[in-house]
């Protein structure tokens, strides 16, 4: 607990000088409120409902988005190239450790950018925060959290260049917000496109979630196939990057026995 506190300290205190990250993730939401806020002020959702009080429940996954995908994910591959997580095995540190070291962090950062943004929103907008509804909003957080974690997870447990995942990374990033409900609302795509949406981009049911909690005070029963799906998503990537990492340290293992038998 004690090299998990001081890990965690020192991770904030990284994250936050990266003063290029912090300033995009926290004005990149407040920047599409205001164009597209703007910008489609005349559309409406779930008859009647001003468009732009459903963006927040939208943007706050793309903050969870940049965060987990882009910061957490990044930082970790860098750790796992430059060789620091086996340096900090060698001191009794897990790799787990580490990780949720940098997940804190990133979490932080998460929470900090949505209170930023739902002020702006309510000072521009007067778009309000639905308190009523505050443990449900949390638990769609944690879940869509859980669900780009094991993205990262499988995408890692595969990768080991940082460069090499920072591309690929970005293209997931925007083939989520822009095909996922998350910029223009899933109501103005067309039949075909929200039928393939719903299938390869389980991000939009995090989004209806989220959406269903902070506009109509859904309850968790409401919401239980969105729940579902998105557990069943996570849980399919994690088991996908735990045989990926199982095969990967077999072979390792037999790697270095055949290098032992030949000594």
């Amino acid at each position: 607990m004690t090299n998990l506190v001081s890990l965690t300290g020192f991770q904030i205190k990284l994250l936050f000088r990266n003063y290029k990250g912090l300033i995009l993730g926290f004005s990149l939401p407040i920047i599409m409120f205001f164009i597209f806020g703007n910008l489609l002020s005349k559309y409406s959702v779930y008859d009647g409902i001003p468009l732009s009080d459903a963006l927040v429940p939208a943007y706050i996954p793309i903050i969870i988005i940049n965060g987990i995908l882009i910061v957490f994910g990044q930082n970790f591959l860098v750790y796992k190239e430059q060789g620091n997580l086996l340096k900090y095995k060698l001191l009794g540190i897990s790799e787990i450790t580490v990780a949720t070291s940098i997940y804190i962090a990133t979490l932080l950062f998460q929470v900090l950018a949505t209170i930023t943004l739902i002020i702006f929103a309510n000072l521009t907008k007067n778009v309000g925060f639905p308190i009523e509804s505050s443990l449900k909003i949390i638990v769609a957080f944690l879940l869509i959290n859980l669900f780009e974690f094991s993205i990262v997870y499988f995408v890692t447990s595969f990768m080991n260049k940082s460069t090499t995942y920072q591309s690929l990374s970005l293209l997931i990033f925007y083939f989520q917000i822009f095909l996922g409900g998350l910029t223009f609302p899933p109501e103005m795509f067309p039949t075909v496109l929200k039928d393939i949406v719903y299938i390869f981009n389980p991000i939009i049911y995090g989004l209806e979630m989220m959406r269903s909690f902070w506009l109509q005070n859904g309850s968790i029963l409401d919401n239980l196939k969105e729940i579902t799906l998105l557990i069943g998503w996570s849980t399919f990537f994690i088991a996908l990057g735990t045989i990926v990492n199982f095969r990967k340290r077999a072979s390792s293992t037999i790697n270095n026995l055949s290098i032992s038998q030949n000594d």
